[in-house]
């Protein structure tokens, strides 16, 4: 594969930069000192009940002042409740104290415990320490969890099953990168990242694999950082359709390890392509064109490369604004107006930054290693340990 390149493994920088950009250090050198994470949990749609149940290892409730106020039984579950600024604890076997949090800490090998949401059915199951609050009668509930265990959860929630084991590496490396450079995302919410799309999906609904937690620990500690030590923005994306897009042709700045290139590796899988037809009145009013559609018959609009602007007459407008717009899979498309139909005939799937799935899925079945992969869509980029980006003493 032509402009190929291995990652450059550095196990001590030299040379490091003792700022970062978008990166708190004094947060960062912490969590790499205690390997641990704080997750918001059912952070979009918080909660006023919720039943805990320990399903490995031992728990202790503490309360304000990390007195123990209660110790779970191995059939024990325990019901918080959200009441203005105070949580209600309740159990079968005689709890029943109202404090302003609690904290559910946990003790012995891989602990773990599952949660079910009010009148829900589903359980999530999470592992390490719990915290429980409640502000304006809701709870707010808090993981801290080792560093690779949150990884390989996200990893199994993006990814899914049956992917190789080199691809899991990917991801792998690509998540923890993407945490570690957004730890103030929510530190107003006095958590690191949040459990949802906004920071990365945290479920606790699908348990990693073997397979998965192997490739976590295979990669562990390693981040991406770029000719400057900086923690790279990690984007990814479903499907390319046969080539990604420059940084700033969807967002607003150019980054010079999320440039273009070239992906042929993607273009068997699923989302691929994929078409759509829209009625003319319906496609100039969500566009905003101030064109008579009487005149766009038989015109057509090609994109052998991605563009950045979709043009039509006088008028332009950028694709991944068109893409919004007329809720497409991707930004990049051909279109042929026909008979007052437009109909629209897309390539990829997702906003087509960074590292395509589906393309690098491929690329590790074909025995690419994780790094040359990661090499591949993120030009000029450095895997280096967590540990190498503490600051001096």
């Amino acid at each position: 594969m032509h402009g190929c390149k291995h990652l450059i493994f550095n196990n001590q920088l030299t040379s490091f930069r003792r700022s970062f950009v978008s990166l708190s250090i004094t947060l960062l050198f912490a969590l790499s000192s205690s390997a641990q994470i704080t997750v918001g949990l059912i952070a979009r749609n918080p909660v006023s009940n919720v039943m805990i149940s320990p399903t490995n290892g031992t728990y202790f409730i503490t309360g304000n002042n990390n007195d123990t106020v209660y110790k779970f039984r191995s059939d024990d579950a325990v019901s918080f409740t959200a009441l203005a600024n105070n949580v209600v604890a309740k159990s079968v076997y005689g709890l029943n104290d109202t404090l302003a949090s609690f904290k559910l800490l946990a003790s012995g090998t891989n602990p773990s415990l599952k949660m079910r949401l009010e009148s829900d059915k589903k359980e999530h199951i999470y592992f390490g320490s719990v915290g429980v609050t409640s502000k304006k009668e809701q709870l707010q509930l808090t993981n801290m969890v080792d560093i690779d265990r949150y990884v390989s959860m996200v990893v199994q929630a993006e990814v899914g099953y049956g992917a190789a084991e080199e691809y899991y590496k990917i991801q792998s490396i690509i998540c923890r990168t993407y945490a570690m450079r957004n730890l103030e995302r929510h530190v107003l919410d006095g958590y690191d990242v949040c459990d949802y799309e906004h920071c990365q999906v945290f479920s606790g609904l699908k348990q990693p694999t073997n397979e998965v937690v192997k490739a976590t620990a295979a990669t562990s500690g390693s981040v991406m950082v770029d000719p400057n030590n900086n923690l790279i923005l990690s984007a990814f994306h479903a499907n390319c359709g046969g080539q990604t897009a420059n940084s700033e042709n969807v967002w607003k700045e150019s980054r010079t390890y999320l440039t273009s290139v070239e992906d042929t590796f993607c273009l068997g899988s699923r989302s691929a392509t994929w078409s759509k037809s829209v009625p003319l009145s319906e496609f100039l009013s969500q566009i905003g064109f101030p064109i008579d559609k009487d005149g766009l018959n038989g015109k057509s609009f090609n994109m052998p490369d991605r563009k950045k602007y979709f043009v039509m007459g006088q008028d332009s407008l950028q694709t991944s604004q068109m893409r919004r717009f007329l809720r497409l899979r991707s930004a990049y498309f051909n279109l042929d107006v026909k008979e007052n139909e437009v109909h629209i005939h897309g390539r990829g799937y997702g906003h087509g930054v960074g590292l395509c799935q589906q393309g690098a899925m491929k690329m590790a079945e074909s025995g690419y290693t994780y790094s040359q992969i990661l090499g591949y869509y993120y030009k000029g980029v450095s895997l280096v340990p967590l540990s190498a980006l503490a600051p001096e003493k």
